[in-house]
């Protein structure tokens, strides 16, 4: 009988401690869980002294892409609004200048609802939808636009009413992520590339864009991303940093065969939008199909009542 006491005494005080050592490991994985991800977050961020905010940035030290596509020597050629191509377009953001294969950052916790591949523009792109007030938090208060590059803040239609709220990254070479995604600030959501029309540049870089509605020609609907985000200018870069820019001008970076394997070849949004149409153009015609039947029971109604007569 003792012995039957001592044995689930012991037993007892063997699962008493099995508990504890179990929590106490819980509680270590836990801590070690926050840990790194604070590290992440301080590892991929900047705090900006300026304005005393702490952002993370869609790439590591994210500078101005100081080359163009021919590498030609052009330190504002990168900027939001530049226009191009002798005047036929404006340029709808910023590039970044980024050796493909360089880790991209969610600059905000969102989520990605549109991801698709556009050959002959972004490439392999993506758009992250945040919180406007986080973005808003951001705000470079005091930034002023380079009127000698003619660069812009804003779009033509812009209304300060308007929630700001997606963030497009393209010319993507790999994604990991899919549509649907809720993805944390400082998260690696993709790897830079030279898709789509960036194929065969010679200043490798991630577009980024931020925009209040995700399509719109022109600069409708975009806002300056240097108003958020502080990205250096050619002017501003290290001599080293410039030495890195002009070596990797020297090559040609093209697009990776296969890049494209799997994504859809159009925006989630421009589908809907046909949808739309469609369904509008069908309403449509089937009202004038109704009017049409309505007009030839009208006509036969009144071809009776002539006989009759």
């Amino acid at each position: 009988m003792e012995e039957s006491k001592n044995k689930n005494f012991i037993n007892k005080k063997n699962m008493i401690i099995a508990g504890i050592v179990s929590f106490a490991i819980l509680v270590i994985v836990i801590l070690v869980l926050i840990f790194n991800g604070n590290k992440t977050l301080k590892d991929n961020g900047v705090f900006e002294e300026d304005d005393n905010i702490f952002r993370i940035n869609p790439v590591k030290d994210p500078q101005l892409a100081y080359y163009n596509f021919r590498g030609e020597e052009y330190p504002d050629w990168s900027k939001f609004g530049r226009v191009r191509s002798n005047g036929l377009r404006v340029h709808q953001g910023v590039d970044i200048f980024a050796q493909p294969g360089t880790d991209v950052y969610a600059v905000l916790n969102g989520k990605v609802v549109d991801l698709y591949v556009d050959k002959k523009g972004y490439g392999l792109n993506l758009y992250l939808e945040v919180n406007p007030a986080d973005l808003e938090k951001i705000k470079r208060k005091h930034y002023k636009p380079k009127e000698s590059a003619r660069e812009q803040l804003y779009g033509p239609n812009y209304n300060p009413a308007f929630p700001i709220k997606y963030i497009r990254y393209a010319h993507l070479s790999e994604v990991k992520v899919k549509v649907g995604d809720e993805v944390k600030a400082g998260q690696v959501i993709a790897k830079t590339g030279t898709t789509g029309n960036a194929s065969g540049t010679h200043a490798p870089h991630l577009h980024f864009e931020i925009a209040f509605e995700m399509r719109g020609k022109g600069l409708l609907n975009r806002v300056d991303p240097e108003m958020y985000f502080k990205i250096k200018n050619g002017n501003n870069l290290t001599k080293e940093e410039k030495k890195i820019q002009t070596e990797k001008s020297k090559m040609q970076w093209f697009e990776p065969k296969g890049y494209d394997k799997g994504f859809i070849t159009e925006s989630i949004f421009l589908e809907k939008e046909k949808e739309k149409e469609k369904l509008g153009k069908n309403l449509k015609d089937g009202k004038k199909i109704e009017e049409i039947e309505k007009t030839k029971k009208l006509k036969n109604k009144t071809q009776k009542n002539q006989k009759r007569e």
